[in-house]
């Protein structure tokens, strides 16, 4: 049972009315997860959900969205995150990752993968998520890989999902 109960729809003030509504359309869903949560501060909601609106909008995404989630089950599997596991490994199978690779994360195991991309961004989000650094060999490579502006989507994107899980966490979402 979460900690903090998310806003009821019959109690939204004006500006948690208009956040919740602006959520549930780029969701196409009701607002629950961390949403339902940080709608407790809308300005707060309202930078979260369009942060996640543009990670995941496939037109501007210079890294494949197969990867982000790869990389969001991995940071989420790290913090113990059962909400963003739940969520994410799921569009991650539905993505294209190996449904045995997601299997592996899952009970912590280090997964075997067939495609250097999806091997190099877990090992990134991995390294990350267990030492909130990245060693000169694994941020060069990667560079190399995916080059700078992905770069920066990629390790953007990683630590926003430290504080989604964070935010899961303190609220036992």
């Amino acid at each position: 049972m979460p900690r903090l109960q998310g806003v009821s729809a019959d109690a939204y003030t004006k500006e948690q009315k208009r956040v919740a509504d602006m959520v549930a359309g780029q969701r196409q869903a009701p607002v629950r997860g961390p949403f339902g949560v940080l709608l407790h501060t809308p300005e707060i909601c309202e930078i979260f959900a369009n942060f996640v609106d543009l990670s995941l909008d496939e037109e501007r995404a210079r890294i494949p969205l197969r990867l982000k989630e790869l990389a969001i089950i991995t940071v989420g599997r790290v913090y113990g995150s059962d909400y963003e596991w739940f969520i994410h490994s799921q569009r991650a199978v539905g993505y294209g990752i190996d449904p045995e690779a997601v299997e592996e994360i899952r009970q912590n195991r280090i997964p075997r993968f067939s495609k250097e991309d999806e091997k190099l961004v877990y090992e990134v989000a991995k390294e990350l998520a267990e030492t909130r650094r990245l060693s000169n060999e694994k941020y060069e490579h990667a560079l190399n890989y995916f080059g700078k502006e992905a770069m920066v989507e990629l390790a953007t994107l990683i630590g926003f999902y430290h504080t989604v899980s964070i935010v899961l966490n303190v609220f036992e979402v």
